[in-house]
């Protein structure tokens, strides 16, 4: 009996003991399946890793091109200095000996470090290396086994300011450009475009990156190359630029804060755009240290905006011409309605001053547009009122982006009664009008607004959109068709009749003068708020001084504005500037004008 009950409990025990096997078994079995079936390829592409390396090589970005096919932005090769940290013993020892060795701090070295996407890659760390480091390291090379030095582009903007906003500028890829759509496919420490051209077509530009397939040893050291991918370069962008036209503009200004846009009235086609101060986009090419960003960042002169298209300024007596339009084709005055000017205008319990203190006379519109005579335009505006002011220059292309294929472009204001007590909560006062009759109070514009306007005159009343690319890859890219604006062909020209002569009748933009070719153009200056901070005679109070101008009168090829900010009189600071873009335009040297004679 006792035996039969010892035989029981060994069973029993047996039967634990076997279940626990199976289920070891089981439990092994289910492992190695997992590992050899489920994650087979992991551990494959682990292993082959171990053994091999992927290098990639960067593709050149497509060069940028003038109309005339000539160099704008270019590539040039540099050396870049990567690091594998995956067989480096002691990390930290090594990024305080390459510090030293290159001259720079422990601190960026770990920043880029800690950037890097995943396990086995490459990170840059020191990049455009002079070819003194890059002789340095590779004479110490065996005491660096993971360091070694790629050759890749590296853009170069041989106009370098000259066309810093409109070309723009490449930089290292931002955290948030990574998580845009727009930039799908780029990875962290790409160079992407961040201004102007080179980020409105980044895309475009783009070439599609090569790679390097390489053997390397149990130090991480390459033994063999396996194969290799060549890169295929980034199309070239032809632009509408001219190259000499833009450089001149540069040197025109001589180092006076402003602006300066030229484009074809027919097409839109910009020919020309500077913005001073500018910043040199080298300087980006590698990625800005901090120090200097800041610099620039904080700037009061803002070199970074792009006056063209960001600056928004009251467009003081420009904006007569708006006026003009708007009377005549509302029918509130004919080309030869005449007001007269005392040297002011009362009205609305206030007394608003003309241009000339000795007053113009009777005064035509021909006469108000060459003398530009403030009361005749003071009498318009009142008998327009804000709101079909307002149309009427909406209509031109004002108070609105212009369309210009450059990243965040403004749009400038118009004022309506319906705007005003929408925004500020009080009613418009029939005084604000005047104001604005002249183009001062609340209307604001941009440069390159404005030269759309004087192309609307000189192209028979069509709304052009302004563009930069004429051709993607060598295919013509073509721009968009001009918007008509239904204008009376009288109406055009009578303005430009009035325009012609306040340049070649004794007008106000005299000095725009230039023998054998008829310019027609518009003054302006356009007062501006000083701080209170600054001294009443510092040059912040002069106001900003401007000149539009298209030319020749029959069959205009060029359309223009330009905006000298403080220069006091746009007779007097802009208008010089433009007859300089002009002559270089027209490849004409000529003397200075001579001065109109006294009424």
């Amino acid at each position: 009996m006792k035996i039969y009950e010892d035989l029981r409990l060994v069973q029993a025990r047996l039967a634990l003991l076997q279940n626990a096997l199976v289920l070891t078994m089981a439990l092994l079995a289910g492992v190695f399946w997992h590992l050899q079936i489920l994650r087979s390829r992991s551990f494959r592409e682990l292993a082959e890793t171990n053994r091999s390396r992927v290098v990639p090589i960067a593709a050149p970005r497509g060069p940028l091109l003038d109309r005339a096919g000539r160099i704008l932005v270019e590539n040039r090769a540099s050396f870049n200095i990567v690091l594998e940290p995956e067989h480096v013993e002691d990390l930290d020892d090594l990024v305080a000996r390459l510090a030293r060795l290159l001259g720079v701090g422990e601190a960026q070295l770990r920043e880029r470090l800690a950037r890097r996407e995943g396990p086995f890659r490459p990170v840059v760390i020191r990049s455009d290396a002079s070819l003194e480091e890059v002789a340095t390291l590779e004479a110490r090379r065996l005491e660096f086994p993971s360091v070694s030095v790629d050759v890749v582009p590296l853009r170069s903007y041989p106009l370098a300011v000259a066309a810093a906003h409109s070309l723009g500028r490449v930089g290292e890829i931002s955290e948030r450009q990574l998580q845009a759509r727009d930039f799908a496919g780029h990875k962290a420490g790409d160079l992407v475009g961040q201004a102007g051209i080179e980020l409105q077509y980044n895309g475009a530009l783009r070439g599609r990156d090569g790679l390097r397939r390489l053997v390397v040893n149990s130090r991480g050291r390459e033994v063999a190359e396996i194969g290799r991918e060549a890169p295929a370069d980034g199309p070239s962008l032809t632009l509408t630029l001219d190259l000499e036209l833009q450089a001149a503009a540069e040197q025109i200004f001589g180092g006076r804060a402003g602006s300066a846009v030229a484009l074809d009235p027919a097409t839109g086609e910009i020919l020309a755009l500077t913005s001073i101060p500018a910043y040199d986009p080298n300087a980006f090419a590698t990625g800005i240290d901090a120090g200097p960003w800041q610099k620039l960042a904080t700037d009061p002169e803002t070199p970074l905006m792009n006056r063209v298209i960001q600056g928004q300024y009251a467009p003081g007596s420009v904006f007569k011409i708006v006026l003009a339009v708007a009377g005549l084709e509302e029918g509130v005055v004919t080309p030869h309605s005449a007001f007269y000017c005392p040297g002011y205008l009362s009205i609305y319990d206030s007394v608003f001053r003309c241009n000339k203190a000795a007053g113009h006379g009777m005064v035509s519109l021909h006469k108000a547009l060459a003398q530009s005579c403030n009361v005749y335009f003071y009498h318009l505006g009142a008998r327009l009122e804000i709101d079909r002011i307002g149309r009427w220059a909406r209509r031109l292309g004002l108070g609105s982006p212009a369309g210009i294929d450059l990243p965040h472009e403004m749009s400038g204001l118009v004022p309506s009664s319906e705007w005003k007590l929408r925004t500020l909560r009080t009613p418009w006062y029939a005084g604000e009008t005047i104001s604005v009759a002249i183009g001062q109070g609340q209307v604001t514009a941009t440069p390159l607004q404005l030269a759309r306007l004087a192309a609307v005159v000189a192209n028979g009343g069509r709304l052009v959109t302004p563009h930069l690319v004429r051709a993607v890859g060598g295919r013509p890219v073509p721009g968009p068709e001009p918007v008509p604006l239904g204008l009376r062909p009288e109406t055009l020209a009578a303005i430009r009749d009035g325009l012609c002569a306040a340049v070649n009748e004794r007008g106000t933009g005299w000095r725009a003068q230039l023998p054998g070719l008829e310019v027609c153009g518009k003054t302006g200056s356009a007062q501006v708020v000083a701080s209170r901070l600054r001294q009443p005679t510092s040059r912040d109070t002069l106001p900003h001084a401007w000149f539009v101008a298209f030319a020749p009168r029959q069959s205009p090829r060029v359309a223009l504005a330009v905006l000298v900010e403080h220069g006091g009189s746009g007779a007097d600071a802009a208008t010089p500037v433009a007859r300089e873009i002009l002559a270089r335009f027209f490849q004409t040297t000529v003397a200075p004008p001579a001065p109109p004679m006294a009424d």
